[in-house]
């Protein structure tokens, strides 16, 4: 086990931060594998969820990358908990822009794939 028995890394907050890393990986290549035929029920009841939640937002990927350079330090703090940062702007559907949550910051897709993620307002 070493010689701190984990403890740095719980101090530093490390296995919360690799658990979200692997839940959003999960999610991703789980949409991937949705692309190519297969089904998840889970994931289209949980966007069904989304899709009428007022906590939607649509970005194009410009504006998500200019949130994360204006909170890039804060999300590395916080990438286990993004809900305390700042909302994510509120945008209407529009062409070429995916779906996030304005709480969570997560993308929606690849969110509802991972089974291990939770809706931040406890919806699903």
């Amino acid at each position: 086990m070493g010689c701190c028995n984990g403890k740095i890394k719980q101090e530093l907050g490390i296995i919360p931060k690799v658990r979200k890393i692997k839940n959003i990986a999960e999610g991703f290549a789980k949409l991937a594998v949705r692309r190519a035929g297969i089904d998840f029920k889970y994931a289209k009841e949980r966007f069904a969820i989304c899709e009428s939640c007022d906590n939607i937002t649509c970005l194009k990927e410009s504006e998500f990358l200019a949130w994360l350079a204006e909170n890039k330090i804060e999300v590395l703090k916080n990438l286990e908990s993004l809900e305390k940062l700042s909302d994510l702007p509120i945008k209407p559907h529009r062409a070429l822009t995916r779906r996030y949550c304005i709480k969570c910051k997560c993308n929606i897709m690849a969110k509802v794939h991972s089974k291990e993620e939770r809706c931040p307002e406890k919806k699903w």
